[in-house]
Formats: C-alpha cells, structure tokens, sequence
C-alpha cells in the first residue's frame, strides 16, 4: 500500500450497470429501430438505441 490504496483484482471483470438521468435531445428511426441521442446528468451527449434505455412518462 506504498500509494495508500490496494488494487482490488477480485473486481477485474465484473459486470454491472449504471442507472443515470438523460434527456433525448435528437432521435432517428430506421427499418431496423430507433436510434436516440441522449444528454445525461454529467452533461455527456451520445447515440443509443431505444431498446437499450428506459423512458418513464
């Protein structure tokens, strides 16, 4: 622990999610789906598709 931490080996790999808060700001459908252009809560803009996000009314 030379730089006051420990490295964490048993967490290498894990899976997991993150729930964040997004606006749509752009969104486009195609034969395929629906691609959407979100903003989040860390101001960070990025394309995803519909199916992958979950919209509340």
């Amino acid at each position: 622990m030379a730089d006051g931490f420990k490295k964490r080996a048993d967490l290498i790999g894990k899976e997991g999610t993150i729930t964040k808060s997004f606006t749509i700001i752009d969104a486009k459908e195609y034969p395929t789906g629906v691609d959407v252009r979100v903003s989040d809560s860390t101001g960070e803009e990025y394309w995803t598709g519909l199916e992958d996000i979950d919209l509340y009314e």
